[in-house]
């Protein structure tokens, strides 16, 4: 999606107040392209949004004149779906079943029987990596899924490890905005840059890259769509996880305004466990921000795979929270591959939390003797961040000063004043998400515009000595 088309489409969820936000917006401009005869109740139950808010955004896109009516798109609407959304199926492309045998495909998706003479080209597996190759039904399946979900028209697609070469399948379709590969194993690197030369693929890119390096930047917060068929190992998972959440596109600057999204998706190929694992493996879905929108057992069919039982199951995801900067660490001591854990390598610390403090400096000292202003500033301060406030503790000194102390969800924040030295300090440990805390100390200064302020920041429980370093307000980040 063009990146004005997503702010408009963003804005117009505000306006509607669709908590699905930009991506809610584009599923009913989706299927009202495809089923125009639809009633309000049956485009709520292919969306999943309430009639209510259903009607609140088809009243925004008519304020917008993107659609002609609220249950009618008109020549107007459509036209602009097919100019903004870039959506060409005005139709269900696949009426009865997405996991059709290649003999039943479609005549328009002809194109796609091509990948049959080329998958029997691809690089044999390396079992080192936990690779096992997908059968030619299996790779067109997954491209069909996809197509019939609307999560390939028009979108920017990452494809995490491909060995099956899965990403060739969807290019073949010919309706993706782009679509970028990475893989550790330069041999199918090799293979999946060759092939799509000799298809003549558009817009198709493929790199070399170890994921538990930090990702390239190409690629962070810049897709609609990630699919993954990771290692087969529940730490395997969580870093491909941690990789997708960081490419998916969660925010979006409009008019010097961050603005969050949520919606992007994620298919996922991942092989049967012991319930006990199952569970762990539902968690680790859960614990990096998706929901289970649907899951097909059984799905993926693999040649040999002994290990797999030849099967894995297709988790259809969705992204509900935002990007974690703690993702971008570099992990490349993290043992992933089946055989690197039965050889138990010692897995690297990582921080238990983010301990922030923080001192501003003032000329002005009558602000920092409004103590029931400070103490609202800072309470705003910890819920703009979505950190959960269970107590506050707060103290007026006499003849003046104020020291406030929040007991978190994810343990606690504190601010003291100092009016006669025009000071103030502020000291946060979150055992939470990077951001938050971050985004704390930024709405404190944005609030009380100190004449001069300095904030560190360190990761504790990591089993490193201590040493605070600076923060770049800024650039949203760590300062290097």
């Amino acid at each position: 999606m063009h990146i004005e088309t997503e702010k408009i489409l963003t804005l117009i969820a505000e306006k509607a107040q669709l908590s699905e936000g930009v991506e809610g917006v584009r599923s009913i401009l989706l299927t009202m392209f495809r089923f125009p005869s639809l009633k309000n109740k049956k485009v709520s139950q292919k969306t999943g949004i309430a009639i209510p808010a259903l009607a609140a955004v088809r009243g925004e896109l008519v304020k917008a004149r993107i659609i002609e009516k609220k249950n009618f798109l008109g020549e107007t609407g459509r036209n602009w779906i097919r100019t903004h959304l870039n959506l060409i199926y005005e139709r269900d492309p696949l009426p009865n079943n997405f996991n059709s045998p290649l003999t039943e495909i479609p005549e328009e998706f002809a194109a796609i029987n091509k990948i049959n003479e080329i998958l029997s080209n691809r690089p044999e597996p390396d079992f080192a990596l936990d690779q096992s190759h997908a059968t030619s039904s299996t790779v067109v399946n997954r491209a069909l899924y996809l197509l019939k979900k609307g999560d390939i028209e028009g979108r920017k697609m990452v494809f995490l490890g491909d060995d099956d070469a899965t990403s060739l399948a969807v290019a073949l379709l010919n309706v993706a905005e782009e679509i970028t590969v990475i893989d550790i194993d330069s041999n199918v690197v090799k293979f999946l840059s060759d092939s799509a030369t000799v298809l003549s693929l558009k817009n198709y890119n493929v790199l070399t890259h170890d994921l538990r390096e930090s990702s390239p930047i190409s690629v962070l917060n810049n897709c609609d769509v990630v699919v993954m068929d990771p290692p087969y190992t529940n730490e395997g998972l969580r870093l491909f996880l941690k990789r997708a959440k960081q490419m998916l596109k969660t925010s979006l600057n409009i008019d010097g305004r961050e603005h969050k999204i949520i919606g992007k998706k994620c298919l996922l190929c991942f092989g049967n466990k012991p319930p006990n694992e199952m569970k762990q493996i539902q968690l680790s879905i859960l614990d990096h921000g998706f929901i289970i929108k649907e899951m097909i057992p059984y799905f993926n069919l693999y040649k040999g795979a002994s290990i797999l039982g030849q099967f894995s199951h297709l988790y259809y995801l969705e992204l509900v929270e935002s990007q974690n900067m703690g993702d971008k660490l570099s992990l490349n001591s993290l043992p992933i591959y089946t055989a690197e854990l039965k050889e138990k390598k010692v897995i690297p610390y990582r921080p238990i939390g983010y301990h922030f403090v923080g001192e501003m400096r003032f000329s002005d000292q009558k602000l920092l003797l409004e103590n029931d202003k400070i103490q609202k500033i800072f309470l705003n301060a910890l819920s703009f961040a979505d950190l959960i406030t269970y107590d506050i503790f707060h103290h007026n000194y006499q003849p003046y000063g104020f020291s406030a102390v929040a007991m978190l969800e994810t343990s606690h924040a504190a601010i003291h004043t100092w009016p006669e030295h025009g000071y103030i300090s502020v000291d946060i440990f979150i055992c939470d998400e990077f951001p938050k805390g971050l985004e704390v100390i930024k709405f404190l200064r944005n609030q009380f515009k100190p004449e001069k302020s300095e904030f560190l920041y360190m990761e504790r429980g990591k089993g490193s000595m201590i040493k605070y370093e600076s923060l770049d307000l800024e650039n949203d980040n760590k300062a290097d």
